[in-house]
């Protein structure tokens, strides 16, 4: 910026005593001529003010032409050499656009995965609160402790030989059968043998007497009796 303020003071300092020299010239033309002092400070005048018009005509042409050869003069004089060096324009850093590519199926494999863990969870969670609502009134701390974490076995599929019996005050048959049967139906598809076998080993006091086939058999039993309802959804408790 002030490289080119420079350059166009040179460039008017230049018209200026051009357009001097030219009326001075005029006016000593005007007196040799034998015109009055008046007179010839009059051409003077005039001279002067053609010259602007010319000059205001021509500026475009003038700025082209003389700008550009009053810079590499300066450019030349070791004092202004050292002004007119141009940081050059710092080149942008491009960079390349990131690349996303489609996941791999062995990422979509563990996404799933984590989902279903996080789903089984979710499900186990709320069974476990259906399952201590339900036993509050009629089973000891410690029992409903055993018996969440029986249910934990239950889900994990991790067969009955951990299973241990609890005893429950108040319930009857049917009650546990319902409870079974809620259960079964929230995890399902599951075996229905398995809950049997479940309530069969956990229960051992009320099914004594009964068959592993019979409590499959019978799990759905009159719905609408006992103190333990059927449930269709345990997500609506």
């Amino acid at each position: 910026m002030k490289n080119n303020l420079l350059e166009h003071i040179i460039l008017y300092v230049i018209v200026a005593c051009v357009a001097l020299i030219i009326a001075t010239l005029a006016r000593l033309s005007a007196t040799a001529m034998g015109f009055d002092s008046f007179t010839a400070f009059m051409v003077f005048i005039v001279v002067i003010a053609i010259q602007v018009v010319i000059y205001l005509s021509i500026h475009v042409f003038l700025q082209g032409l003389m700008l550009p050869w009053i810079g590499k003069g300066l450019s030349k004089i070791p004092y202004f050499k050292d002004k007119m060096k141009v940081s050059p324009t710092p080149t942008p850093i491009r960079t390349d656009e990131t690349t996303i590519e489609p996941p791999s199926l062995e990422d979509i494999r563990k996404e799933q995965q984590q989902n279903k863990i996080r789903e089984q969870e979710e499900k186990l969670n709320i069974a476990l609160d259906y399952t201590k609502k339900t036993f509050a009134l009629y089973v000891s701390d410690e029992e409903i402790e055993t018996l969440c974490g029986n249910l934990k076995i239950y889900v994990d599929k991790l067969g009955t030989d951990n299973l241990q019996s609890i005893k429950t005050k108040d319930l009857s048959i049917i009650d546990i059968r319902h409870f079974g049967w809620n259960i079964w139906n929230f995890f399902k598809p599951r075996n229905q043998m398995d809950i049997a076998h479940f309530l069969k080993i956990v229960f051992s006091d009320i099914f004594k007497d009964v068959e592993v086939e019979s409590i499959k058999s019978h799990l759905k039993d009159d719905e609408l009796k006992g103190i333990i309802k059927i449930r269709e959804n345990l997500f609506s408790l």
